[in-house]
């Protein structure tokens, strides 16, 4: 189900022939999830390993665009993701005894009918438009709007929706939190090495949670910081709009560096955890999986 997908070494091929000779961010390295995948090829882990490749490919897409390789590259990760993705879904398929229903050949369209659909995306994309302006106007008179279109919207954007990101990166710091003392209580737990194989099912879950919130903190992270890096380029440098902003990321941060934080802490402690059980197939998949 999985055939398609790459090793860590075929990776490496196929990044270095795009053009790409060493590692593209610091996010991830899908050398090693490719590894880690191979070692353990089932429908969790190749969820795990869609995440991260998506994570590379948004990476490679905001900050390499107009590097030789992008193009080249685009296509090896947009390869390996569709690959993850037909495996997933052949493997989540049910068993279906019936033959295929054939499906009676297409009708091509006629030119009306294909103006009649392009009309019909372009009234939707003008609608949305039009929401996008409302939901975005300068309702609480905030003097750092830019006067450019596409700079004032992602300004309104971010600072609107400020306050929810701020609240949702409290949430995970506190899920965070919970999670380092999880994982503190399995370390010392009585029956940790009675019973190890209950202890490795929760090191597992505790695993797929933080997997969980740091992908998705990262990539609202990264999400302020392009939006923020498009508002700076519309804007042509420093303005009230970016020192708005930058303030803005400063507090973001603040309350982003304790999840990265607790988050490793978490994977130091499983890491002892898992150690001390011994060489449990299941405990070296998980501690391949800890990164640290």
């Amino acid at each position: 189900m999985f055939d398609d997908v790459f090793n860590d070494k075929q990776w490496k091929t196929a990044r270095e022939k795009a053009g790409l000779k060493g590692g593209l961010t610091e996010k991830v390295s899908m050398g090693d999830e490719f590894k880690r995948f191979q070692q353990n090829k089932t429908v969790a882990t190749a969820k795990v390993l869609k995440e991260k490749i998506a994570l590379y490919e948004k990476q490679l897409k905001d900050k390499h665009s107009k590097e030789k390789y992008y193009t080249n590259l685009l296509k090896v990760v947009q390869g390996q993701k569709a690959a993850i993705e037909t495996g997933i879904e052949a493997a989540e398929r049910p068993v279906d005894s019936k033959p295929p229903v054939e499906k009676p050949p297409v009708k091509p369209r006629t030119d009306s009918e294909i103006k009649k659909i392009v009309d019909d995306v372009m009234g939707e994309v003008d609608k949305q438009r039009d929401e996008d302006a409302r939901l975005y106007e300068n309702t609480n008179n905030d003097p750092n709007v830019p006067q450019r279109y596409d700079a004032r919207m992602a300004y309104m954007k971010l600072t609107k929706g400020f306050k929810a990101l701020e609240e949702k990166f409290k949430s995970d710091r506190a899920a965070m939190t919970e999670l380092l003392k999880k994982c503190q209580a399995l370390e010392t737990h009585p029956q940790l090495k009675t019973k190890p194989e209950v202890a490795l099912n929760v090191a597992q879950k505790i695993v797929e949670s933080l997997d969980k919130i740091e992908n998705k903190s990262s990539e609202l992270h990264m999400d302020f910081i392009t939006d923020s890096n498009a508002v700076r380029k519309q804007e042509g440098g420093e303005t009230a709009a970016t020192k708005e902003l930058d303030r803005l990321f400063a507090l973001l941060t603040q309350e982003r560096n304790p999840i990265a934080d607790t988050n490793h802490a978490c994977r130091v402690v499983l890491k002892r955890t898992l150690q001390s059980i011994g060489g449990q197939p299941k405990a070296q998949e998980i501690l391949g999986r800890l990164g640290v």
